[in-house]
């Protein structure tokens, strides 16, 4: 009778809080049904993780609707997290079994993301699931393979926390090299962060101390005093009764029986149970063999009734543990059974739904389908003579429209030859005069300047001289850009090292330079060597020289830079003037410009110079960019794709 009241008690205190759980669980899914599902996740997720202090089954389905969620909108993310929050929650009540499945479903997805800061967390709890297990290799292999995890990451708190459970778990192998090893690595990264008022740190602490023990190294009271410096801070009874624990051992070390039983009678054994790598109660035991040794029975027989008493509290307490963990198991499994089957039913539920759907789609699309072929055959009949008649009208007016087309082409063709023949014969025609006038004037202006004390004819020869020459340099421009235009100007692409062949050109590209007294340095790497067409690096130097010098003022420095870069190489001019004005900084490509700028232009420049220059760069498979500030200068750059790579 007495066995029958305890199974219904039992159950009463089991099945009671899953109803009441559950209506709760019902009533909370019910509030958020509306918020987007994102906002869902968040809270199932939350919600999860709160209710676990109360009820593990509640947090385990709030988790199940979480993933039912994710699955629907096929996040992967939320998926990943949903696995790690399971694992977690059987971890709670030592289901290492299905813990273990659940973390190497997160593993794979974090894993696929790239989640390297997921993977390292899933890592460290497949780590804890094998040291609970007893499997060593395991335990270290997961251990370590977070803690280079981690590394990639370069977060050196996170490295450290790892390196402490690494370090722990090889010195409750007894492994005390490699746990050294780990702890102090953990204890230089906490110190590189300057971490402060930190558990984890304070137990690197404690470990090193065990580590110095068991090694019966000397200055073991160092690692003792830093954890009475860290506590300071802390607060913690934990940490406290830890310290005590150490104290109790180092003064048992060094034989000073009194302070070590004194330490040991005032440890709170029950507080370090989920704290210390090592049965904390041992230290009653070594205590009564120390006394053993020293014929001391009475104090013997004391401490080893003290560690057998507290041996038994501990039985007790992982008894009651394991009760506990019993009773969750049987909830946890009540609750994956009650969840299995509404799965089921819902299941069967929706695929009755999706069979009634799909029969009356296929009637309505089959009685749709057979209105449209009634329909279009009816339009079909009636619409066949008419098509056929607007098929003859449309191909004649077709045959028409390309008649005229093909007219129309050939006189463009026309057009566009004749205007390159007459450009072509202007430039030519116009060529030699000029230069041949520039040079007579060039002659009259040096004998005037020597022989003639008319100032103002000087300055009237002086002026028709420059203008000349202005005239000269646009015909000569009007014909390359006509070559350009008809693909008559020729490339040959070749070996080009920059230092030497801009100091071969620098007499060519000196120009106007030397008149305002403005100075061409050159920044250029000896060693670089690029591919491109002598001529065009020549004439692209030439223009922008040019122009640097006629928006400079007089004294001022113009740069010419070679350097490699990422892509290929990089060409650039630059000077110290007026800059581009900002109006027309977005268009100094275009040709446009210069029908925008014609009425404004007072010189004989036709502004064509960076038009020649854009298609030169093109054709030796580069790009023009530029950066301009009014008032503060302009750089030009050529981007030189092609780089020449020797073997």
């Amino acid at each position: 009778m007495l066995r029958k009241l305890n199974i219904f008690l039992l159950s009463l205190l089991i099945v009671c809080p899953l109803t009441r759980g559950q209506n709760d669980n019902n009533h909370f899914i019910d509030s958020i049904s509306d918020l987007p599902d994102t906002t869902k996740l968040n809270l199932l997720h939350e919600k999860a993780l709160k209710e676990l202090n109360s009820s593990l089954v509640t947090s385990l389905e709030y988790a199940e609707q979480h993933r039912r969620i994710a699955h629907a909108i096929n996040n992967i993310d939320e998926l990943a997290r949903n696995w790690h929050l399971t694992g977690n929650l059987y971890m709670s009540a030592n289901l290492t079994t299905d813990a273990m499945n659940n973390y190497q479903e997160a593993y794979h997805l974090y894993d696929s993301l790239g989640n390297n800061d997921g993977v390292a967390s899933i890592l460290h709890n497949l780590g804890l699931v094998s040291y609970i297990n007893q499997d060593t290799a395991k335990t270290i292999e997961y251990y370590t393979r977070s803690v280079n995890f981690r590394k990639e990451n370069l977060s050196s708190t996170r490295i450290a926390d790892e390196l402490v459970t690494l370090g722990e778990a090889y010195l409750s192998f007894k492994d005390y090299d490699n746990s050294r090893k780990y702890l102090g690595s953990a204890l230089q990264h906490y110190n590189k962060d300057g971490i402060k008022n930190y558990k984890r740190k304070f137990d690197v602490f404690a470990y090193l101390f065990d580590v110095c023990i068991a090694n019966k190294m000397n200055n073991c009271k160092h690692w003792i005093d830093s954890m009475q410096k860290a506590n300071q801070s802390l607060k913690s009874e934990i940490c406290d009764n830890m310290i005590k624990l150490r104290l109790s051992k180092y003064y048992l070390s060094v034989d000073s029986m009194n302070l070590s039983s004194s330490y040991a009678d005032s440890i709170d054994f029950s507080m370090l149970y989920k704290t210390e790598v090592i049965r904390p109660y041992s230290i009653l035991k070594r205590i009564s063999d120390k006394y053993l040794d020293s014929d001391d029975h009475v104090n013997a027989l004391i401490f080893r009734q003290k560690y057998r008493d507290k041996d038994a509290g501990y039985a007790d307490w992982r008894v009651r543990k394991l009760v506990a963990d019993y009773k969750t198991r049987l909830g946890i499994r009540k609750s994956e059974e009650e969840i299995k089957l509404r799965n089921e039913q819902n299941r069967i539920v929706l695929q009755k739904i999706k069979i009634e759907k799909t029969i009356s789609l296929l009637i309505y699309l089959a009685i749709g389908i057979t209105l449209i072929m009634m329909v279009y055959i009816l339009y079909n009949l009636s619409g066949i003579s008419n098509a056929n008649k607007q098929l003859a009208l449309r191909n004649r007016n077709l045959k028409e429209a390309y008649e005229r087309s093909t007219r129309y082409k050939e006189r463009i063709l026309n057009i566009r030859e004749n205007k390159n023949i007459f450009f072509t014969i202007v430039s030519l025609k116009l060529k030699e005069p000029f230069i041949k006038l520039s040079s007579r004037l060039s002659d009259v202006n040096d004998y005037l300047a020597t022989n003639s004390k008319d100032l103002r004819l000087k300055r009237m020869i002086t002026s028709v001289y420059n203008e000349a020459s202005e005239i000269e340099k646009a015909l000569k421009r009007v014909l390359l850009w006509s070559k350009l235009q008809r693909n008559k100007y020729e490339i040959e692409r070749e070996p080009v090292k920059p230092y030497d062949y801009f100091h071969e050109i620098l007499p060519e590209i000196l120009g106007n330079a030397l008149k305002k007294d403005i100075k061409i340095r050159f920044d250029v790497d000896p060693d670089l060597e690029i591919v491109f067409d002598r001529s065009s690096l020549k004439s692209i130097l030439k223009i922008f020289t040019e122009n640097s010098v006629e928006h400079s003022p007089p004294g001022s420095d113009i740069i010419i830079r070679a350097q490699k870069s990422k892509k290929g190489s990089i060409i650039s001019v630059t000077d110290f003037g007026s800059g581009i004005p900002a109006s027309i900084q977005n268009k100094i490509f275009e040709i446009s410009r210069l029908k925008e700028n014609e009425s404004s232009n007072k010189t004989m420049k036709l502004g064509l110079g960076l038009l020649i220059a854009t298609t030169m760069a093109e054709k030796n498979n580069s790009v023009l960019s530029y950066e301009s500030k009014e008032n503060a200068g302009t750089t030009f750059f050529v981007h030189i794709k092609n780089n020449y790579d020797r073997e």
